[in-house]
């Protein structure tokens, strides 16, 4: 069998290359499912800069870069609905200022993802969950009276429907 000569060894050390490129970009995809906002973030931003290189094909760079897009906007997501929820558990605990700041987080993701791309069911559902946590909590004050309820200082009325029990005789005593 022939030796490959100069030129043919240097297409294929090309064509490994690319090929280790190619499967190192999909590793890193492969793995983007499950990690936070930040991390999906730095690793879309990673695979970016590994499309760059031209000897890529024009379609796998544009389906690598699709898909780390979707990824990095799904994780946005998640994090916003993790936020929400933990504001809302915060609103109905009367806990104001950490409500504030969960809805400030929320919506931090909130827009990101939607400048990813996220779909307008979950842009009209989250506006709508976040219209809701502004208005729940910070109504009821326990102890507090107001104009609309006063402190009730009447004294309980007797319960006439029912007698008070008459109470039992004491059991005597056997010597």
């Amino acid at each position: 069998m022939a030796e490959p000569t100069a030129e043919e060894a240097k297409k294929e050390a090309e064509r490994q290359a690319i090929e280790q490129l190619k499967s190192a970009i999909q590793a890193r995809l492969d793995g983007m499912r499950a990690l936070q906002p930040a991390a999906a973030e730095e690793t879309h931003k990673w695979i970016k800069e590994q499309c760059a290189d031209t000897r890529l094909p024009a379609e796998f760079k544009r389906e690598a870069g699709k898909t780390a897009r979707t990824f990095e906007c799904e994780a946005n997501m998640r994090a916003t609905d993790a936020a929400l929820a933990e504001a809302a558990r915060l609103a109905a605990q009367e806990r104001m200022g950490e409500r504030a700041a969960k809805l400030s987080e929320a919506r931090k993701f909130h827009t990101k993802a939607c400048g990813l791309g996220a779909n307008d069911h979950f842009r009209k559902a989250t506006g709508r969950l976040i219209e809701t946590i502004m208005l729940t909590g910070g109504v009821f004050k326990p102890g507090q009276p107001t104009k609309a309820k006063p402190l009730d200082t009447a004294p309980k009325p007797p319960n006439l429907a029912k007698p008070d029990p008459v109470p039992a005789p004491a059991p005597a005593k056997v010597a």
